[in-house]
């Protein structure tokens, strides 16, 4: 948890307390804007339960009261009508990303994501459906490596397909590191006719003639279950390969031949 430390005095001697600091969190999809009021600049689209820390200031703009946050380092503003501030938790204000049993998440701020040019809503439902792509691309076997791979994703996703956003749930490398793109709730853009009944995993690399290694094969095996034992997925989900429900090659022969062997395929 996060802590800021307030000094007090009594008589000649001054006294250090922590107090935990407080982040917004939001209550439905909020945008979080460079200044205070719908003229602003849009940063990001803070998902539901998702938080940001407060950084304790508040202001009016035409009777509305927007909450100052820090987003990635930058000044952000969301509308206090669709926030709830309270005590931070987790290892980070992001955290609500990273459940209980979930391997290494690296969220979105932390691998520099793009703000998203706007929010696709929330999944209607529990999704059925956990889909496993590759991306077709060169490998990644550090953190730095990954992270640039990633963004090269979100880069094509926006700027050549026009989408809103990277289209996939969750991004793998082989690093052994998950990294957040729409996440948990989200609507994604990864599996035609299927993106508001399923979440996607995308596994960095082409895996057409290797499968990956035992780092990201156990992150998403780990990532598969968290999503099972925390609600994210039904408990009787179906996994598929993407190639199962639309003309691709994707997730690649071997990484296709392998899933196939895992349950609930």
């Amino acid at each position: 948890m996060r802590f800021i430390f307030a000094f007090v005095v009594f008589g000649n001697i001054c006294i250090s307390t922590a107090v935990a600091a407080d982040c917004a969190c939001a209550t439905t999809g909020v945008n979080v804007r460079d200044g205070a009021g719908t003229t602003h600049n849009i940063l990001t689209t803070l998902a539901t339960g998702k938080c940001l820390p407060f950084k304790g200031q508040r202001q009016n703009v035409a009777g509305d009261s927007w909450v100052n946050v820090d987003y990635n380092g930058q000044n952000g503003w969301m509308h206090e009508g669709y926030v709830h501030i309270r005590p931070c938790t987790g290892s980070s204000a992001s955290s609500a990303v990273q459940l209980p049993g979930c391997p290494h998440i690296v969220t979105r701020q932390e691998w520099g994501a793009r703000a998203a040019k706007f929010w696709s809503g929330n999944l209607p439902s529990t999704p059925t459906y956990m889909f496993i792509h590759h991306g077709a691309s060169g490998f990644c076997h550090t953190k730095a490596e990954c992270t640039h791979m990633v963004k090269s994703y979100q880069d094509h996703h926006m700027d050549a397909n026009g989408w809103p956003d990277i289209g996939y749930s969750f991004v793998v490398g082989e690093d052994g590191n998950v990294y957040e793109a729409r996440g948990w709730d989200e609507i994604g853009a990864h599996t035609l006719n299927y993106n508001s009944v399923g979440l996607a995993i995308c596994v960095i690399g082409d895996f057409t003639n290797r499968v990956p290694n035992d780092a990201a094969l156990n992150a998403v095996k780990q990532l598969i279950r968290c999503a099972h034992d925390n609600h994210k997925i039904t408990n009787g989900y179906t996994l598929r390969g993407h190639r199962d429900v639309f003309n691709t090659a994707c997730p690649g022969d071997k990484l296709y031949e392998l899933i196939r062997t895992w349950p609930h395929y």
